[in-house]
Order: structure tokens, then C-alpha cells, then sequence
């Protein structure tokens, strides 16, 4: 059997060593894309979350100022509120239905439904704690409320990606600079 010769086997412990780098780095690359779209499918997640409290809240700060005009026989205030509301774009129409389910008032400009790609209604008890006065309704078009989270989502996005790409330029430079420093220390002076 013959033996191969040592600058042969030298090179393919070289060779050897080379691709499990690479391969090291391939691994490390699909990683780090798939940090990147979890993070990117969580964020979206958030932003819709959050979006959704604020409604709520929104919607809760408007059941409580109703509840007043509700309990003094105040019609005029509740057609101001639900016609402010309103006002917001991404709010359709808002409503306010006394205890059995009545409409007491609605915002003068209704969205026609078909032309809403998503919406979501919140219903908000108008109460005192112990006793009910009504419901306050709204329609929210969803794609108009995500609108701006997502604008600033694909924004950040867009230069996260430059940030990765610059990151794997700057590993790239290092491994090249680190290998060359090495090359030069272990490799022995000629005479």
C-alpha cells in the first residue's frame, strides 16, 4: 500500500480544515436568518397586540365619558363622542346602544363593510359598576390601524437587513485578517 506524501496529506488537512470553517459559517448564517425571521413574525405579532390594547382602551376611556352623558339624559354629548371617535381613520363607525340594545346615536359617516379589508368590533359596557347604562360599539378597520406599525416595521426591517449583511462582511474581514496574523506567526522565518 502506498503511502501519500506529507504535502499532499498537508493539504488536505488544509482543505479539511477550510470547508469545516465554512461550513461553521453556513450554519452560524442560517441561524442567524432564522433569529431574524422569528424576530420578524414576533414583532408584527406585538405591534398587533398593542395596537388592539390601545383600542381597547381607547374604547374603555370613551364607555366611561358616555356613562356620565348616559345617566344625566344627555344625547347631544354621546352624538359629539361617537362622531369624534369617529374622526380617527381607522375607526369605521362608532355607536352607542342603551341597556336593551337600542341605538341611542351613531357617527353621521358609516364605512360601507365591503369596502373594510379587515375589521375587528369592540363592544364596551357603558357602566357604574353595578349598574348597566348601555354599549358603546365600534368598528375598526384594522388595516388602516396596523398601517403606520407596519410602515415602521418594514422600515426597520429593511435596514436590519443592511446591518446582517454589513455583519457578515465585517466576520468575513476578521477571519481573513486572524487567519493571515496566524499564517504569518506559525510560519517559521527561511534562513
Amino acid at each position: 500500500m502506498s503511502k501519500l506524501p506529507s504535502h499532499v496529506i498537508s493539504s488536505f488537512q488544509l482543505v479539511y480544515r477550510r470547508l469545516r470553517r465554512l461550513g461553521l459559517a453556513v450554519l452560524l448564517v442560517i441561524l442567524i436568518e432564522q433569529f431574524w425571521g422569528t424576530m420578524h413574525t414576533t414583532s408584527l405579532q406585538e405591534f398587533q397586540s398593542h395596537s388592539h390594547q390601545l383600542m381597547q382602551t381607547t374604547a374603555r376611556q370613551a364607555a366611561f365619558s358616555a356613562q356620565q352623558w348616559l345617566a344625566n339624559d344627555q344625547p347631544e354629548h354621546l352624538d359629539a363622542l361617537v362622531n369624534q371617535l369617529q374622526q380617527q381613520p381607522f375607526i369605521a363607525a362608532a355607536s352607542v346602544q342603551n341597556r336593551y340594545g337600542e341605538e341611542l346615536t351613531q357617527s353621521h359617516f358609516q364605512a360601507d363593510s365591503d369596502a373594510l379589508q379587515q375589521a375587528f368590533i369592540l363592544v364596551e359596557e357603558i357602566s357604574d359598576g353595578d349598574t348597566i347604562y348601555g354599549y358603546l360599539t365600534l368598528v375598526i378597520d384594522e388595516a388602516l390601524l396596523l398601517e403606520q406599525p407596519l410602515n415602521t416595521h418594514s422600515y426597520l426591517s429593511f435596514y436590519g437587513q443592511f446591518l446582517l449583511a454589513f455583519a457578515i462582511l465585517a466576520g468575513v474581514l476578521l477571519a481573513t485578517t486572524f487567519n493571515r496574523w496566524r499564517r504569518t506567526v506559525t510560519t517559521p522565518a527561511n534562513p
